[in-house]
């Protein structure tokens, strides 16, 4: 008898001198405890939106400057995100394509794209090879991962979901030990960058080149990541996560970039491209108490962050546009500080603190979740507050209701974003 089927001949067994003793027949099928080559899964969710807007914020002035005024805003957006998957022998294959539909009086969209789309080879058990586009993930942080030097950015106020990939070609070659080296793996990445594939990438179509090297040693799981190429400056990173105890985890991550380029304005209303080198770190620890309550903190330095005297020179500029569209109809530096990019990310400024606790059916009410979350901005004191409840008692179901509630002074940055306060209930039904 082949090895394999000693499990499935053992329950047949056991099910054979059990089951009739109940006075019924029973089929065995050897063929259900066998992987089907295709799999299918993913989710289908809507998304409804109520937000109190700031129409005291810059953001809010380059969404809203041509069109009616308003102090609420509801939008409705729906997604659908298949994961379809074939495996045979060494062979595997994984299609991951995303829909998303945002419905807006602010204007509506619609937009494909293939998250992952990747062919796997595997010749050996400690060597698989990928080809194709494909979503890595590096680093140890949970709300920012400055070793991710491979990857698109995080959204730190919902760092779980699914990110797009890019288009590349890797391996991962692991190896077992039995000292206090247990673990070794290499993970080597080339990155393309011609036109539009990869373009968001770096700056110069080319090569570009990276790696990952994993060690289990002493029982902490260490990286050390580099990157390098035509389209971006190098980057070098160092990572590292420990369990103190069974309920103790303590993580952290460096990261050194090398000739960063963005584009920028000044105090004097001029836009240009500065290129630097930057420097970014993260130190984090995750709890778990006896009453299953989580807690994950972080502390983040982002040396791709702007200071504040940056970022009041952006506000300035979008209030000196306004006032050219009001006089002249002119729009043109509107539509300019609208291009730039990077100061419109959820944390675009350089000094953060991040808790989440969740706690697990709290008072013993089952498939209830609430959870809170708080972004603090550690160089002007503003915040993020982000409260929710899911709750997952309907097989294939999850529903979730979320506030974000932000909170700082004229000037600070949570005070400036577009929104004051923002409920969100998301539905989700997995397949």
């Amino acid at each position: 008898m082949n090895p394999k089927r000693w499990p499935a001949a053992a329950l047949l067994l056991l099910l054979s001198l059990v089951l009739p003793a109940r006075g019924q027949e029973y089929e065995f099928d050897v063929g259900e405890f066998t992987r089907k080559p295709f799999t299918l899964g993913g989710y289908l969710e809507a998304r409804p939106f109520f937000a109190l807007l700031n129409a005291d914020s810059p953001f809010f002035t380059l969404a809203t400057y041509d069109r009616a005024a308003r102090t609420t805003l509801v939008e409705g957006a729906g997604a659908l995100l298949a994961d379809l998957s074939y495996q045979k022998g060494l062979f595997e294959a994984v299609l991951e394509p995303y829909v998303e539909g945002v419905l807006s009086p602010l204007g509506s969209s619609a937009e494909a794209r293939l998250f992952q789309g990747y062919a796997a080879l595997k010749p050996s058990a400690s060597l698989t090879v990928y080809a194709g586009k494909k979503a890595l993930r590096w680093g140890k942080g949970y709300a920012w991962s400055p070793t991710a030097v491979v990857e698109r950015p995080k959204n730190p106020n919902e760092p779980d979901l699914a990110r797009e990939g890019y288009w590349m070609l890797t391996a991962d070659y692991t190896k077992s030990f039995g000292g206090a080296l247990k673990t070794l793996s290499i993970t080597p990445v080339v990155i393309p960058v011609y036109g539009s594939m990869n373009g968001s990438y770096g700056r110069s179509d080319g090569l570009n080149f990276a790696a990952k090297i994993y060690l289990l040693l002493l029982d902490t799981d260490i990286d050390v990541v580099f990157a390098a190429g035509k389209s971006r400056g190098p980057r070098l990173g160092l990572d590292l996560s420990r369990n103190l105890r069974s309920n103790w985890e303590v993580h952290g991550e460096v990261a050194l970039l090398w000739d960063v380029e963005r584009r920028v304005v000044d105090a004097e209303g001029m836009i240009w491209s500065e290129r630097f080198d930057a420097v970014s770190a993260l130190a984090g620890l995750r709890y778990l108490s006896r009453a299953e309550t989580t807690y994950i903190l972080e502390v983040h330095h982002n040396g791709l962050g702007f200071a504040r005297s940056a970022m009041a020179a952006f506000d300035a500029f979008v209030a000196a546009g306004y006032e050219r569209y009001v006089s002249l109809g002119d729009d043109s530096l509107l539509r300019q500080a609208g291009e730039l990019e990077s100061y419109g990310g959820f944390t675009p400024m350089t000094d953060y603190a991040f808790l989440r606790v969740v706690q697990k059916d709290p008072f013993d009410i089952l498939y209830w979740t609430p959870a809170a979350t708080v972004i603090y901005n550690l160089s002007d004191g503003s915040a993020s507050l982000a409260p929710e409840l899911a709750y997952e008692g309907i097989t294939n179901w999850e529903l979730r209701l979320k506030a974000s509630i932000l909170t700082g002074r004229a000037g600070e940055e949570f005070r400036e974003k577009r929104n004051r306060v923002r409920l969100e209930l998301r539905v989700r039904h997995f397949f």
